[in-house]
């Protein structure tokens, strides 16, 4: 599973925002699904995603 995440742009990265796809981030901070991508795409600080293993799922 991914999550996508909003943070703090700052060492400690809280989050803002957390959503299991990119469109409903968008829509939690109020901008588009495409610029979520573009933001984590560059590395951008204050945005990333998160792959989730669930060990119950590889069983």
């Amino acid at each position: 599973m991914k999550l996508y995440l909003k943070v703090t742009p700052d060492e400690y990265e809280l989050p803002v925002a957390v959503a299991e796809n990119r469109k409903v981030l968008a829509e939690m901070v109020g901008t588009t699904p495409e610029y979520v991508s573009s933001q984590i795409s560059k590395k951008s600080k204050g945005w990333c995603v998160v792959n989730i293993v669930d060990e119950d799922e590889n069983k």
